[in-house]
């Protein structure tokens, strides 16, 4: 078997290999996507383990953010488990950055304590919502709304060229992901945090969420601002569809230790992904 860091010409392969392995409308089943998240070495690399057909039976994924290697789209044919490939396609993301992850199941939490990597607080989301929604139902809070924000619309950064997504900055130079069709402003970005909620009423959000780890202090803001942790709220973390009731603890661990003032920010994973994990 071969591994190896994918390219273009792998496309065609890949797109196969995505079909087999992945659910249905899977992100990475779009070249454009696959494109966005592995295509540039300054955001990502995928990698790929070929059979002797030259087929592509592994694929593991690195996002690039905070000079660590995020790895994602873990999966390996059966033929290519307990052969060590595994580890030959992390030492390929290893030799651009430290490895870290997030895990939000429990076969992903049980392959990194088998590889002993350190384990941290899971991250946390917090919700706000409109104090002008009277009626705090799954259905009235994520309901679609209609607003102007085309002026407001950022498109310069990476994480901003996501496929399908809309970004945007506001007034204080946060930035934020607009799903109009759910009613919510998906924060990236917090800079001022009153000037960033007075705007997002006005604009007719219904509500607001921000992930972030654990030690982030800028949590202690969003609480005296009336923000609560996710599973307190009703807007459930998978959006499209809608899965009422729906909130997911996810893990941040990494190979090796880290500074204590590490903050994980929400597009340094995939577990923030807008389009995926919503």
């Amino acid at each position: 078997m071969i591994t190896r860091e994918a390219n273009n010409n792998d496309w065609e392969k890949l797109f196969l290999f995505f079909n087999r392995v992945y659910r249905e409308n899977h992100p990475l089943q779009n070249y454009d996507f696959w494109n966005w998240q592995y295509g540039n070495k300054e955001f990502g690399r995928s990698f790929i383990c070929l059979n002797e057909e030259d087929n592509i039976v592994g694929h593991v994924g690195a996002n690039f953010g905070g000079e660590m290697a995020w790895i994602i789209n873990v999966y390996l044919d059966e033929e290519c488990r307990g052969k060590g490939v595994l580890g030959k396609l992390y030492s390929l993301a290893r030799s651009y950055y430290p490895l870290a992850a997030t895990a939000a199941n429990k076969a992903g939490l049980g392959l990194y304590q088998n590889m002993r990597w350190i384990r941290y607080y899971d991250l946390v989301r917090y919700v706000k919502i409109n104090p002008k929604v009277s009626n705090g139902t799954t259905e009235t809070v994520c309901a679609k709304i209609v607003t102007s924000i085309d002026e407001l619309a950022i498109t310069n950064a990476h994480y901003f060229k996501q496929p399908s997504i809309k970004g945007i900055m506001l007034n204080d130079k946060s930035t934020a992901i607009s799903q109009e069709e759910v009613g919510g402003l998906r924060v990236v970005k917090i800079e001022d945090l009153k000037t960033l909620e007075q705007q997002a009423w006005e604009l007719g959000y219904n509500w607001m969420d921000y992930i972030t780890s654990w030690n982030d202090l800028k949590t202690r803001d969003l609480e005296k601002n009336g923000w609560k942790l996710d599973y307190n709220s009703v807007v459930p973390w998978r959006l499209n569809p809608i899965e009422k009731d729906y909130f997911c603890d996810i893990t941040f661990l990494s190979e090796e230790p880290i500074d204590k003032e590490f903050i994980v920010l929400r597009s340094y994973s995939d577990h923030g992904r807008i389009g995926s994990l919503i």
